[in-house]
């Protein structure tokens, strides 16, 4: 069966969990989405003979004044930090991790180094993290397909309900996508997918955070679940 994995983070309770995200902040001062330009530079990845129903695009870098951004944590004592967690357009990734993704990846994904810190700004990170920006987009078309959430083990977002129908429908296409190491959807940023291939390195390494979905909307601190193609 054909199949990739998806990474969506399910966030631990403020009031109860080890590891909350409780802010985040640009030391720039810049506020609120990136700018449209940003959206505009994507550039198409011909593909020979072209994939039906979908485009790869390339991401441009951060722009000045976004690349950096803090995330502060409220962090209950003898809590380990885990090597990923995905608080939003961009993933939260160890050195480790980082180490381990260039060795299954060689896209120019964007790291910038940064700082997690606890709810008084200070950092609580001995080693380094990074921000990780996926470049690899896919423009998928929407074909008015309807998803068979039958054969999905998670609670698919809107977005998802959209092209995930395609890869289901289109065996060729799916063959294709579930052979790309990472990658996000042109409309979608809270997800990222990875292949069989990328997961597996990632455990075998000892890697956290990368817990599996107990349930179709996952529990506090899962980030794992599967989209296969039978």
């Amino acid at each position: 069966m054909t199949h990739f994995y998806r990474f969506r983070q399910v966030f631990d309770v403020i009031s109860s969990g080890d590891f909350c995200l409780k802010k985040a902040y640009r030391p720039s001062g810049k506020e609120g989405m990136l700018p449209i330009e940003w959206t505009k530079a994507m550039e198409e990845i011909p593909q020979n003979p072209p994939w039906p129903h979908c485009k790869v695009l390339r991401a441009p870098l951060f722009p000045a004044g976004f690349e950096q951004r803090y995330y502060m944590f409220k962090l209950k004592p003898g809590t380990a930090i885990p090597d990923f967690y995905g608080p939003g357009e961009r993933l939260l990734v160890s050195e480790r991790a980082r180490a381990v993704l260039e060795t299954c990846d060689d896209f120019e994904h964007e790291y910038v180094e940064t700082e997690i810190q606890d709810e008084n700004r200070q950092r609580i990170n001995e080693q380094p993290y990074y921000l990780l920006s996926v470049r690899r987009y896919l423009r998928i078309d929407e074909l008015g397909e309807k998803l068979n959430k039958s054969l999905i083990p998670f609670s698919a977002d809107a977005y998802e309900e959209d092209y995930l129908p395609v890869l289901q429908n289109h065996p060729e296409l799916m063959e294709k996508v579930a052979q790309l190491p990472l990658w996000r959807h042109r409309l979608n940023e809270s997800v990222v997918y990875m292949s069989e291939r990328v997961l597996t390195t990632l455990r075998d390494a000892g890697l956290t955070g990368l817990n599996e979905y107990s349930d179709p909307i996952g529990e506090p601190g899962e980030t794992i679940s599967r989209f296969e193609v039978r």
